[in-house]
């Protein structure tokens, strides 16, 4: 596998800046540019991945938590294909992180991974952090919440991707 590939969704929409933030953070970290890329639209992933990437994907998600709670899951292709398996697991054994957010979105990220692999050009896993956004409004900035949790995310892909 080559080193891994950080995508970073969002848009100009409030907390769906999440994904950008991160992308922020690691550049401030100087993470090297050509692993990373801010995107808009989760379609938009098929012109960046190939099959031997180590991919992982940041977004704003929204579900059952506070604005800032951060969730982090592994979608596979093994897998039931509209799930993202997250580390904490309940009775039947699986946890599934929340929604992404998919308000801007043509395209759900998870459909978008299992066309990537239909095509036979998208890995066969995916790393995917998502934090859990509250305000959505078009122009608005990110709430502190937010952007707190962005630098908590893109250390943590920090530290997993060159101490691991």
């Amino acid at each position: 596998m080559s080193s891994s590939f950080i995508v970073g969704l969002g848009s100009h929409h409030g907390d769906d800046q999440a994904g950008w933030l991160v992308m922020d953070r690691l550049q401030q970290r100087n993470f090297p540019p050509q692993q990373m890329t801010r995107l808009r639209h989760p379609i938009d992933l098929l012109d960046v991945i190939d099959t031997e990437m180590s991919l992982v994907i940041c977004d704003a998600c929204y579900g059952s938590g506070n604005p800032g709670r951060i969730h982090q899951g592994v979608w596979s292709a093994e897998n039931s294909p509209d799930q993202i398996l997250g580390p904490r697991r309940d009775e039947s054994g699986l946890s599934l992180i929340p929604q992404v957010h998919s308000g801007s979105h043509t395209l759900p990220l998870i459909e978008v991974l299992m066309l990537g692999r239909q095509l036979g050009c998208g890995p066969s896993f995916a790393k995917i952090w998502t934090i859990e956004g509250g305000m959505w409004a078009p122009g608005t900035s990110p709430s502190t919440a937010i952007q707190a949790a962005a630098a908590v995310v893109a250390e943590a892909i920090w530290e997993q991707t060159f101490h691991a």
